[in-house]
């Protein structure tokens, strides 16, 4: 399974590249460099009370000097009346979201799932600020009515992907969960954990499994004690980490999680690995749970192998490479465990 972004700017051939790469979980395309629409925060950003996206100079931030209590009264009416479709993601804000379910469609392709993806509340709320350059996440009020749109969006997206697949996973990237417990953020544990657990349930109501994915170091038990189905993370670079929390770790696999090891490097890193060193370090990290306590069987049956991260700032010979050795390296370890 890959992770969302590639580097692309045709949409067709990124969804190629997809489909003849990942034919059980294909994804749809984030393609960063091909407009600015599509950055991870603006492709979520439509109908923000009060977002203003500004393409020339590259920003995004809310506009507090002017009066949005329209808009807000507006999202929350919708989102009362259960209108799913006035959350919907336009084709400027995420071309590789329609031309895949095409893709899929005009190939009668059938996939095991189809994949989507959607920037977590955290990540927005820390990231994108107001017109005085405080967080969104910090107004209360801006911060509800994001939460809310976030999880309609997720559950419109949903909605849009089972045009291709009657079976839907959503990962929720939440890049800035590596704030979680840092003296440099203040970030209320509850709150968060709330937010982002309304976008997971979101998802579920759907009916589509959930996942969050981060390519940093985070407190792994904040995360797993959420109700996501499936947790990404970048275990070519943190997988000791993880390890400090076989306790949730146990739980999230008995309720029947799954655990997506981001261990395909997504830079130059890369080429100083092969199958065999990539193999060895996975088994050192399966290594560290099983010591821990932790099956070995489990952990196998629940692993999903991906890249670290996304590919979207990368060229594109590298992301083919990154792609071409996900796949082999998948393939050579069903082959090794079966």
């Amino acid at each position: 399974m890959a992770v969302g972004s590639l580097p692309y700017r045709d949409p067709a051939r990124a969804c190629e590249k997809i489909v003849s790469n990942f034919k059980d979980i294909p994804f749809w395309p984030q393609l960063v460099k091909r407009s600015f629409f599509e950055n991870m925060y603006v492709q979520f950003s439509e109908r923000l009370p009060g977002a203003v996206v500004d393409e020339k100079d590259k920003n995004i931030y809310v506009n507090t000097a002017k009066d949005f209590s329209k808009e807000t009264e507006i999202v929350y009416e919708k989102f009362l009346n259960d209108d799913v479709d006035f959350f919907s993601i336009s084709r400027s804000y995420a071309e590789g979201l329609y031309k895949i379910i095409e893709v899929i469609k005009d190939n009668n392709l059938r996939p095991k799932f189809i994949k989507g993806q959607i920037t977590g509340p955290i990540s927005f709320g820390l990231t994108v600020t107001d017109d005085k350059k405080r967080p969104l996440f910090y107004d209360p009020d801006i911060k509800e009515a994001l939460v809310k749109i976030i999880a309609m969006r997720a559950r419109w997206q949903v909605r849009k992907l089972k045009e291709a697949s009657p079976r839907c996973i959503i990962f929720i990237d939440e890049p800035y969960l590596v704030s979680i417990g840092s003296s440099f953020v203040s970030l209320n544990r509850e709150e968060a954990f709330s937010s982002l657990n309304e976008v997971v349930q979101a998802i579920h109501q759907e009916g589509a499994l959930c996942g969050i994915h981060c390519c940093g170091n985070t407190d792994w038990g904040f995360v797993l004690a959420t109700d996501i189905d499936i947790l990404n993370f970048d275990a070519y670079n943190f997988y000791e980490s993880v390890s400090l929390y076989p306790g949730e770790l146990s739980a999230f696999l008995d309720k029947g999680g799954s655990l997506a090891w981001g261990i395909i490097p997504n830079n130059q890193d890369l080429l100083k690995e092969d199958n065999n060193s990539l193999g060895e370090k996975l088994e050192k990290a399966i290594g560290l749970l099983v010591k821990k306590g932790i099956k070995k069987q489990d952990l196998l049956e629940a692993m999903i192998i991906t890249p670290s991260c996304g590919l979207g700032l990368v060229d594109e010979q590298l992301s083919d490479a990154v792609i071409e050795r996900t796949v082999n390296f998948s393939g050579a370890l069903k082959e090794r465990y079966k």
